[in-house]
C-alpha cells in the first residue's frame, strides 16, 4: 500500500513539473511568434485596451495599442509577470508534493507523530472515527512544520526515513527560490533582510534590488525541484521494498 501511494506521487511529480514546464514554453513561444508577427514590415494592428469596462469608477481609462508598442508590451509582460508566476508555481507545487510525501509516511505509520503533542476535546468530539482523528493530527503537524525554514523541513523528513546524501547549496538554492517567491508575494519584489536571512549563501541579491526570476533560472530551480523529489521518493520505495523482502 505504502509502496504503491508513493509510487502514484513520483507519477504526480513528474506530470504536474512537466505540465508546468510545458506551460512555460508554449508560453515563451506565444511571445516569440506574437513579437515577430508585429514586427512584419506594413503590418498595422491597432488594440484598444478597455481598461473602462472594469475599471472606470477608479479612473482607468481605455489605452490604445499599435503594432510599433506592441514588441515593448510584450517584453515587459514577461519580464515582470510571466516569469514571477511561473516561479511561484514552481516552489507552491515543490511544498504541496514535499509535504505529500511526509503526509503519506505519517498516514502509514501515525506513530510517527510527535508524543508531545496533545489533542483538545473538540477535535476528539467531533470526529466520526480514529482515522479522521489521524488525519486532523497530520494536518496539525504538517501546518507546523511549514512555518519552519527549508533546512528543518529536510531534517523532520530525514528523522522519518534515512534520505540519501542531498548536497547542501541544493538545499541553500530550494531556499532561496522560497525566499525569492515569498518576496514577490510578500514584498513587491524588493529585497528585504527576511530574504537574505532565508537564503543563506544562496542569496542572488542585496536590500533594495528588485529580484529577478527570469531567464534560465526558472529552468534551472524546475530541474532542482523535480530532480530532488523523484530522489527522494525513489530512495524511500527502495527502502520500503528491501525491507518488505
Amino acid at each position: 500500500m505504502l509502496v504503491e501511494e508513493l509510487k502514484n506521487l513520483k507519477k504526480t511529480i513528474i506530470e504536474s513539473f512537466r505540465e508546468a514546464m510545458e506551460f512555460k514554453a508554449f508560453t515563451d513561444l506565444s511571445y516569440l511568434f506574437a513579437t515577430n508577427f508585429v514586427q512584419i514590415p506594413g503590418s498595422k494592428i491597432r488594440i484598444v485596451l478597455g481598461h473602462s469596462q472594469y475599471g472606470g469608477a477608479v479612473g482607468l481609462s481605455d489605452q490604445e495599442v499599435t503594432s510599433a508598442d506592441l514588441p515593448n508590451h510584450f517584453s515587459t509582460a514577461k519580464n515582470n509577470y510571466f516569469f514571477s508566476l511561473i516561479h511561484q508555481q514552481q516552489v507552491s507545487l515543490f511544498e504541496s508534493l514535499f509535504f505529500d510525501v511526509i503526509r503519506i509516511l505519517l498516514s502509514d505509520r501515525p506513530e510517527r507523530l510527535s508524543k508531545k503533542k496533545q489533542i483538545d476535546y473538540e477535535s476528539i468530539f467531533s470526529s466520526d472515527t480514529k482515522e479522521e482523528i489521524i488525519w486532523k493530527l497530520i494536518d496539525r503537524e504538517l501546518n507546523e512544520i511549514k512555518y519552519k525554514n527549508v533546512v528543518e523541513w529536510f531534517d523532520y523528513l530525514n528523522k522519518m526515513v534515512t534520505l540519501p546524501e542531498i548536497d547542501s547549496q541544493d538545499i541553500e538554492k530550494i531556499s532561496e527560490a522560497k525566499a525569492a517567491r515569498d518576496i514577490l508575494v510578500h514584498n513587491s519584489g524588493i529585497i528585504n533582510q527576511i530574504y537574505i536571512n532565508k537564503s543563506g549563501g544562496s542569496a542572488r541579491f542585496t536590500i533594495g534590488q528588485k529580484i529577478d526570476v527570469s531567464g534560465d533560472y526558472t529552468r534551472d530551480i524546475w530541474q532542482l525541484f523535480v530532480e530532488l523529489l523523484v530522489t527522494i521518493v525513489d530512495s524511500i520505495i527502495r527502502k520500503c521494498e528491501q525491507e518488505s523482502t
